[in-house]
């Protein structure tokens, strides 16, 4: 069975990062944009750093200008954090979609296939 970004062709990196912030994989797929790769880590890096889903996070740096100088950030819906009993572990981050509510869809796709 293919991934939802795959079943729907769309072109996309997906990366996996530890509670640390750590990457454990990245995953560029065929056709991806160079810049995805980049774009999933520090989706999923911010997802498990604040646990919470990215596409919630974004207007946060036009309240408070700090959190985007934060190093590894972006603020950009395509990251789910992976929590167990409320506390995260992991974060998930999609990018290369057309859209950033795709990216979120198939992050949080891939939150569900490890909360399995």
């Amino acid at each position: 069975m293919r991934a939802p970004a795959g079943r729907t062709g769309q072109k996309v990196t997906v990366a996996l990062v530890d509670r640390d912030g750590n990457t454990v994989v990245t995953l560029r797929g065929d056709g991806a944009g160079p810049q995805s790769y980049e774009s999933a880590q520090r989706k999923a890096y911010t997802a498990v750093s604040w646990n919470a889903p990215t596409s919630e996070l974004s207007g946060r740096p036009a309240r408070t200008p700090n959190p985007k100088d934060i190093p590894g950030t972006l603020f950009l819906a395509g990251g789910a954090p992976v929590a167990v009993k409320g506390a995260p572990v992991a974060g998930i981050g999609l990018a290369g979609a057309p859209t950033g509510d795709l990216d979120e869809r198939f992050a949080a796709a891939g939150v569900a296939a490890l909360s399995r």
